[in-house]
């Protein structure tokens, strides 16, 4: 979808029986955000552990974070799905002078100051920002720490802290990369840049991954400033 055709959309904000018979409660949405990507790539930040030693702030616009992100670096958009996750980030403040995206669920139920994930594919946080991305116009997206090929217990940059799972629970990270095959399959002419990190056959399948070290992206980042 070109972003200059989306204006917004309905969302269902209430059911109600009455009757017997089920009614839905519609309310419009209009768009709140407005990006121009004209000239610019996207870097889509995941938590995976692949990124730890990478410095963010070297990072140029436009960059799109998820969840417990907004901790340590302010990307340009934060994503965020997961009910809990939103409560902590409305309640620290961080979404009266930044961009958070979130679903209308959290949005409805939940309040606070963001902004609707726009035609939302009922993803994660991580394929959510990168579908906001190639929403606003991107055609070129790096990924950073998404580790998801293999399903395991501590491969998260937030683990063992507030709203993350403990070191020795395995999470069934291989579902987002599942996510992620399923948006590349649907944008064949959007590259996907894996940055590092773990990612599984389905992924590697796709004609329109590529993959590059840190040392590559330093470069590529270092030639943009030049």
């Amino acid at each position: 979808m070109a972003v200059s055709t989306y204006k917004g959309e309905e969302i269902i904000a209430n059911l109600i029986i009455k009757g017997g018979k089920k009614y839905e409660e519609r309310v419009w949405m209009p768009r709140t955000v407005f990006n121009d990507p004209a000239g610019k790539d996207a870097y889509i930040i995941g938590n995976g552990k692949s990124r730890q030693d990478f410095d963010l702030t070297t990072l140029p616009a436009d960059t799109y974070g998820c969840n417990a992100l907004y901790r340590d670096f302010t990307p340009n958009f934060l994503v965020v799905v997961d009910r809990f996750m939103y409560k902590e980030i409305i309640d620290s403040g961080y979404a009266e002078n930044n961009v958070v995206y979130t679903n209308h669920n959290c949005m409805t139920k939940m309040g606070g100051k963001s902004h609707l994930i726009p035609a939302n594919p009922h993803r994660g946080a991580g394929p959510s920002a990168a579908h906001i991305a190639i929403h606003d116009g991107h055609t070129k997206l790096y990924l950073l720490g998404f580790d998801c090929g293999v399903d395991n217990a501590d491969n998260n940059v937030y683990v063992d802290t507030v709203n993350y799972n403990n070191s020795s629970t395995v999470v069934h990270v291989t579902v987002w990369d599942t996510q992620m095959a399923q948006l590349m399959n649907a944008y064949p002419g959007v590259e996907f840049v894996y940055v590092e990190g773990n990612q599984s056959d389905t992924i590697k399948s796709q004609s329109n991954y590529h993959y590059i070290n840190y040392s590559g992206l330093s470069k590529i980042i270092d030639g943009e400033k030049t």
